[in-house]
């Protein structure tokens, strides 16, 4: 909170708006797969730290100049900004900036209400934005050159993120990103539950064979002494 000469009473800066993170099932997939990869491929370096629809406040003292993206990553922050206590991102008191935002769009959104969001993230420091609309396979990005946001053609075939280093693109009608470097592609929270719950699977069944198999030698073993002959 701040408080001003003119104004004594404090400036609140909410940290929700009591609206869910996402309108529908895709949506939510592909947001949680972007924050989850992000804070794998980032988490716990100094001066960086990785959102999901959290409120970002810029400027000091004006508490409805805010959005909130839907992925968002910072960069220069604050060694004592905490997760556990900063609530949303006020930007004069944690530091640094977004160095890339992500919007994952829903039916419901508007061009209008997207160009705005453009707008925001260009006034206000945003070095690189994608904008992915999941049910059209739709992929736009913009990387910052000077004050403008600039778009960047055919980003859809393969975009290697200047600040990230992960690798975006369209496959299949499907955002595929990998780690910097890698073709190691991020999964959805579910794609990864699946092939766990199969690993798992496959490793019951092979410690159970491994199993049958000790049962089965320590048979044999015994067959051979009860005929006098030792084990090798």
């Amino acid at each position: 909170m701040v408080m001003t000469a003119a104004d004594p009473r404090p400036v609140v800066y909410p940290d929700s708006d009591g609206e869910p993170m996402a309108e529908n099932w895709l949506q939510a997939e592909v947001i949680r797969m972007l924050v989850n990869g992000f804070v794998r491929l980032l988490g716990g370096r100094p001066g960086m730290l990785v959102g999901g629809d959290n409120f970002w406040y810029p400027v000091k003292g004006e508490n409805t100049i805010v959005t909130a993206p839907d992925v968002m990553v910072l960069v220069g922050v604050n060694e004592s900004a905490d997760i556990r206590t900063m609530r949303s991102y006020r930007q004069w008191v944690h530091g640094g900036h977004p160095a890339l935002v992500v919007e994952v769009t829903s039916p419901s959104n508007t061009m209008q209400e997207m160009n705005a969001k453009r707008a925001f993230y260009e006034q206000h420091g945003v070095d690189e934005y994608w904008l992915y609309d999941p049910d059209n396979g739709l992929l736009d990005v913009w990387v910052r050159d000077g004050d403008l946001l600039t778009p960047v053609v055919h980003a859809s075939r393969g975009h290697v993120s200047p600040t990230t280093g992960v690798r975006v693109s369209i496959v299949g009608g499907q955002l595929s990103v990998c780690d910097p470097g890698s073709d190691r592609r991020w999964l959805w929270l579910s794609q990864e539950a699946a092939i766990a719950a199969d690993v798992e699977h496959r490793l019951a069944h092979t410690l159970a064979d491994l199993s049958a198999a000790k049962a089965r030698l320590a048979e044999l073993e015994a067959q051979l002494r009860a005929a006098g002959i030792e084990p090798a």
